[in-house]
């Protein structure tokens, strides 16, 4: 929604009322260009030290994705191994639950009397149902987990915070790309390769009844 109404005010400043559109714009494909990649439209209009500086700047921001990505994974990666050696855990679990599970509990059956405590809230005259719950949420047998110490527990911890700290600053990278694509494109629909000299504000007389109208030219 935002690219298409970006594009509509683009495709307004550049086509003059009355007239009709050129097949073929210049600006038009230098503002496709500054979307895949920021900085060529402004070097294809003339702006090259402009369009050098957003080039390196977003070759900058993939530089930060990919490396906080990387330590992210990495992070996460150490943490499992760590888990799998100090507590026993089960690395063929998938989903995250079980290893926030980890963080927070030092072995399976305090996780389950949690799972349990849980099922009696949620279905307080149901035994079935607390059954059910309970053996489809806990952890036994060869995913059951013991931590050999507190001190172990909380250097998994610590790792995963610091994958998890990766993960975030690579999601602000991300938006950062977003962000420097944005002011390529703005900046090549209304400002770069244009002379400064050259007034956009005109005077002219009116068409249609005495006086001066106001231009401004895009």
């Amino acid at each position: 929604m935002m690219w298409n109404m970006l594009m509509a005010l683009i495709l307004g400043a550049q086509t003059p009322v009355g007239t009709q559109a050129p097949q073929s714009s210049p600006r038009g494909g230098a503002i496709l260009a500054s979307m895949v990649l920021p900085g060529t439209g402004q070097m294809m209009l003339g702006s090259a030290k402009r369009g050098e500086g957003l080039l390196w700047l977003d070759g900058g921001l993939w530089a930060l994705w990919s490396g906080f990505s990387w330590y992210s994974s990495a992070r996460e990666h150490d943490a499992r191994l760590f888990a799998g050696r100090e507590a026993g855990a089960d690395l063929t679990r998938k989903e995250s639950r079980y290893y926030r599970a980890l963080e927070r509990y030092d072995n399976a059956d305090e996780y389950n009397e949690g799972v349990r405590a849980d099922a009696r809230d949620m279905y307080p005259d149901d035994p079935q149902r607390q059954h059910d719950y309970y053996q489809s949420q806990g952890y036994f047998g060869a995913q059951a987990w013991n931590w050999s110490s507190d001190s172990a527990r909380f250097d998994y911890w610590e790792t995963r915070k610091s994958g998890r700290t990766a993960a975030l600053r690579a999601q602000f990278a991300t938006g950062a790309l977003l962000l420097n694509r944005l002011v390529s494109v703005v900046d090549c629909a209304f400002f770069a390769g244009r002379g400064r000299s050259a007034s956009r504000v005109e005077f002219r007389p009116a068409d249609t009844e005495p006086g001066i109208k106001v231009c401004y030219r895009f």
